[in-house]
């Protein structure tokens, strides 16, 4: 069937990433950190939800847009 939707949602959120790329760089920053102090209960799940959410608002609008 050549009418399939397309799924258009991940390549709007690899458009969308490079505007987050703060965010992404203070993952990153935040793992070396970890991974440096040993502390076995340390983790870097907010950073990484803060990238996501910044990827998610900024897919969103060009989400609901083609919605339209």
């Amino acid at each position: 069937m050549d009418d399939d939707p397309v799924d258009t949602k991940p390549t709007i959120e690899e458009a969308c990433k490079p505007g987050c790329s703060q965010r992404w760089a203070d993952y990153e920053a935040c793992i070396k950190r970890v991974a440096a102090s040993g502390d076995e209960e340390a983790h870097c799940t907010g950073q990484y939800l803060d990238f996501w959410k910044c990827v998610d608002a900024c897919a969103a609008k060009k989400i609901f847009e083609q919605l339209k």
